[in-house]
């Protein structure tokens, strides 16, 4: 069978959520705050899942200096909360299910009669499946807030579901609307 006009639709919107949730997922503009130094000078801090800009780092001197580059954390267990690698965990495999799906989607276009009704509902159901891994994700992120590192950028009042000072970023504002696609 061929692709209604539904089904083109559902590829073409599949396709642009998914590459939005991926986007989402790797950059690291989740959240932003500022670390401040002893002189009163503010840094910009951001904090995704698995990576980070703008960071404090003790030098050899014991002195404490501001990274200001974005990178992913050393290691998975380098990453300050149990929530966040919760969270990348299933935003990842969430993002990458939408993407396979998306672009089998896609493909599905340009070739006639390989998408039969039995695989369209099982595709519908792992697309289901990547949605509710990005979206559990997504929900339990703000659990991480109280880690050390998030409550030394957000004044020092960020605890789970509560911000502080700090703010929403277009990451997760990519990663909230690219579930909704």
């Amino acid at each position: 069978m061929s692709a209604t006009c539904v089904g083109k639709f559902w590829a073409v919107t599949s396709f642009v959520a998914s590459v939005a949730t991926a986007a989402g997922f790797y950059f690291p503009y989740w959240i932003q705050g500022y670390y401040v130094t002893y002189d009163g000078e503010k840094f910009p801090m951001y904090f995704g899942t698995f990576r980070r800009c703008s960071y404090p780092r003790l030098t050899q001197d014991d002195l404490i200096e501001v990274v200001d580059a974005c990178g992913r954390y050393s290691t998975f267990l380098d990453i300050p909360s149990v929530w966040w690698q919760i969270s990348t965990i299933s935003i990842g495999t969430g993002a990458c299910l939408a993407l396979l799906i998306s672009l089998t989607g896609l493909i599905s276009l340009c070739i006639r009669d390989i998408i039969t009704v039995k695989i369209a509902r099982t595709i519908g159901l792992v697309q289901t499946a990547a949605g509710l891994l990005v979206g559990g994700g997504v929900a339990i992120y703000p659990n991480g807030w109280s880690a050390v590192e998030v409550r030394q950028a957000c004044g020092g009042f960020s605890e789970p579901y509560v911000l502080g000072d700090c703010t929403f970023c277009w990451s997760f504002l990519h990663d909230l609307c690219g579930r909704v696609g």
